[in-house]
C-alpha cells in the first residue's frame, strides 16, 4: 500500500457535487490525492463527466485495511532455482515464495535450506541429483562429456589406491583432484560421475575409457573443499520449501487475520488469490501496528454516510457544505465547512486562494457539481459565493451554465423514468435523539406532475430502504425545480412526520410549498424537533 496516498472521497449513494468535488479536490495536488467515489454513480454525474470528457473515478468501497493493503511485494523464484541463488536473495529478504506461472507452489526461509543441509551433512549416504544447467551455474567449471543428469552419492577420494578400492560403489559421484591412479578403480566400478577439482582434466586415453564406460565427466575450478561446499548448494528450492503455508486472501480484514495469528504461530502468511495467484506476503509483525488509510472527505462529515471502514482510516481533512455531525478525530486536521450552495464551489475557491490552473475538464465538473446541488442557482442554499464561483467556472468551462443546466436536469429525469432504483441514487441517512432516519431526494423539472406514474416506485424503494437501513422514518422529497416546492413522501413510523410538520400526511404525503433543501430545510427541523445527531 502507498501510505503517501491520500484517498479523496465524497458520500455514500453520490450524488453529481460528491464525486465531482472528489475529482476537483484531487487535482490540486495529483502526486499525493486520488479521488474516488463511494457508489455507482448517477446518469446525470455520468452525463457531466462525459460532457468533460474525461472518466468517472474508480469506486472505493471500504477503507479498512486488507491483507493485500499490508502485504509487500518479493522478488520470487521458480522451483528449479538453486540453493545459492535463494541465499544470495535471502540476504535481501526473510523469506522467498515459490512460484510457478505466477501461482504459488511454497515459500523457502533460511531455515528451510539449513534444515536440509543440516540434514545431508550428518547422512552418511546422501544422494544429490544436479541438473547439469544446475551443475553449471553454482559450480563454476565445465562438462568433459556430453552434459547428463549427475546422480548419486558423493564421495570425495583422497586416501590411498587400497583404501579407494573398498570405498567406491558404482552408485558413487566421485570428487577428486589428481589422483590418476584411482581411475582403474573408477572405471572398474563404473561410477555414475567424476568430478575433478581445481580445473584439472585427464589425459585424452583417459577420457576416452570414461566416456565409454558411460561416466559422467566435470571440471570444477575451484579446490576440492569449495567444490563440495557448492554441491550442496546445487539442491534446487523444492526440496526445501515449505508446500503447505498458512495462506490469506486479499481481502482478509485486520481483525479476521489478527486472529488467524493466534491460531497458528507463524511469522509469514502470503496472501493468494483463490485461482493461487500470488499476489504479496504478510508479515506477523506487520499486524501488531499496522499502517492506516489516508482519507480526505468531501461533501459529508458524518460516519454513517461514510464509505466503510472509516474508523480505521486517518482522516485527513473534511470539505462540506452540511451541518457539523458527530464527527471526532484522532488529531487536528484541515476542515471547510461553509453554509454554502455546493461541496463544489468550496472546492473551486481553493484554486482561487492557491492560484492553481484549473483545467476546463475540471471547470466542467465543477460547474456541474454546483448547478446540480443549487438547481442552477435557484436553490435557497444558494449563496452570493455560488453565484460568484459559477460565474468564474463558466468562464473556464466547455459548456455555458444554462446549457450544462438543461443536460444534466434531462438526464436526471430520464434516468428515473427509465430506472426507478435511481430514485435513491441520493439518499443519506441521520440520527436525530434515538430516531433512525433516511431521506432520500430527486430534484427535477415539472416534478408534481410526474408523482403520479412515479408514486408506486417510490413507495417500492422506499420501502426497501426502511427494512434494509432498520430506519424509523423514510421520508423522500419529490422536488419540483420549476414550482420550487416538494412533495415530502413519509414511510415507516408515519406519526413522527405528522408531529415535526403538524399535517396529517392522509395518503403519505404532503405538498411543502418553498422547499427545496434537505439540508437547510428538512434536516434542521427534524434536528429541531427530534433532538441533536447522536
Amino acid at each position: 500500500m502507498d501510505m503517501d496516498m491520500v484517498y479523496v472521497v465524497g458520500h455514500k449513494n453520490p450524488d453529481t457535487d460528491s464525486v465531482v468535488s472528489a475529482v476537483g479536490y484531487a487535482a490540486l495536488k495529483p502526486e499525493e490525492y486520488v479521488a474516488f467515489r463511494a457508489g455507482e454513480p448517477n446518469d446525470e454525474t455520468l452525463e457531466v463527466f462525459q460532457l468533460a470528457g474525461t472518466d468517472v473515478p474508480p469506486l472505493l468501497s471500504s477503507l479498512r485495511l486488507t491483507a493485500l493493503d499490508m502485504s509487500k511485494q518479493l522478488t520470487s523464484l521458480d522451483e528449479k532455482a538453486t540453493f545459492l541463488e535463494a541465499s544470495k536473495l535471502l540476504e535481501k529478504q526473510k523469506v522467498i515464495p515459490v512460484l510457478k506461472s505466477d501461482k504459488l507452489l511454497g515459500i523457502v526461509t533460511e531455515k528451510d535450506l539449513f534444515r536440509v543441509i543440516q540434514k545431508e551433512l550428518y547422512e552418511e549416504e546422501v544422494t544429490v541429483r544436479l541438473e547439469p544447467e544446475v551443475l553449471i551455474k553454482t559450480i563454476p567449471g565445465r562438462f568433459l562429456t556430453p552434459p547428463r543428469v549427475i546422480e548419486g552419492v558423493p564421495l570425495v577420494l583422497a586416501s590411498s589406491t587400497e583404501t579407494a578400492g573398498n570405498r567406491v560403489r558404482s552408485n558413487n559421484v566421485v570428487i577428486m583432484g589428481d589422483r590418476w591412479d584411482l581411475l582403474p578403480v573408477l572405471l572398474k566400478r563404473r561410477v555414475r560421475a567424476v568430478i575433478f577439482t581445481m580445473g584439472l582434466s585427464p589425459s585424452e586415453n583417459d577420457l576416452e575409457q570414461l566416456t565409454n564406460a558411460g561416466i559422467v565427466v566435470f571440471s570444477s575450478s575451484l579446490h576440492t573443499y569449495n567444490t563440495i561446499r557448492l554441491m550442496f548448494m546445487a539442491f534446487t528450492v523444492k526440496e526445501a520449501m515449505n508446500v503447505n503455508p498458512v495462506t490469506v486472501s486479499p481481502q482478509d480484514g485486520l481483525d479476521f487475520l489478527r486472529r488467524l495469528s493466534n491460531l497458528h504461530r507463524h511469522r509469514y502468511f502470503p496472501v493468494v488469490e483463490e485461482d493461487g495467484s500470488f499476489r504479496g506476503l504478510l508479515e506477523l509483525a506487520d499486524l501488531a501496528s499496522p499502517p492506516r488509510k489516508k482519507v480526505l472527505l468531501v461533501d459529508h462529515n458524518e460516519p454513517g454516510q461514510a464509505v466503510d471502514g472509516l474508523q480505521e482510516a486517518q482522516v485527513m481533512g473534511i470539505i462540506d457544505h452540511h451541518r457539523l455531525g458527530a464527527f471526532t478525530t484522532d488529531e487536528p486536521v484541515k476542515i471547510i465547512i461553509e453554509p454554502v450552495g455546493s461541496t463544489s464551489t468550496l472546492v473551486a475557491r481553493e484554486y482561487v486562494r492557491q492560484d492553481t490552473h484549473m483545467t476546463r475538464q475540471v471547470a466542467t465538473l465543477l460547474l456541474g457539481g454546483l448547478v446540480s446541488d443549487t438547481l442552477n442557482l435557484q436553490s435557497v442554499t444558494t449563496t452570493p459565493l455560488d453565484v460568484d464561483i459559477a460565474q468564474f467556472l463558466e468562464e473556464r468551462s466547455f459548456l455555458p451554465r444554462d446549457e450544462l443546466a438543461s443536460r444534466l436536469f434531462h438526464a436526471r429525469v430520464q434516468a428515473v423514468l427509465r430506472d426507478p432504483s435511481a430514485l435513491t441514487k441520493d439518499f443519506k441517512l441521520f440520527t436525530f435523539g434515538k430516531v433512525r432516519v433516511g431521506i432520500a431526494q430527486i430534484e427535477i423539472p415539472g416534478g408534481s406532475s410526474l408523482a403520479p406514474i412515479m408514486r408506486d416506485a417510490i413507495e417500492k424503494v422506499m420501502t426497501e430502504k426502511l427494512e434494509k437501513e432498520r430506519l424509523d422514518l423514510a421520508l423522500f422529497m419529490l422536488t419540483d425545480i420549476t414550482q420550487k416546492g416538494t412533495l415530502l413522501f413519509a414511510f415507516g413510523q408515519r406519526h413522527i412526520a405528522q408531529m415535526v410538520w403538524a399535517k396529517p400526511f392522509k395518503d403519505g404525503t404532503e405538498y411543502l410549498p418553498s422547499v427545496v433543501s434537505r439540508k437547510k430545510q428538512i434536516v434542521p427541523l427534524l434536528e429541531q424537533i427530534l433532538g441533536g445527531n447522536g
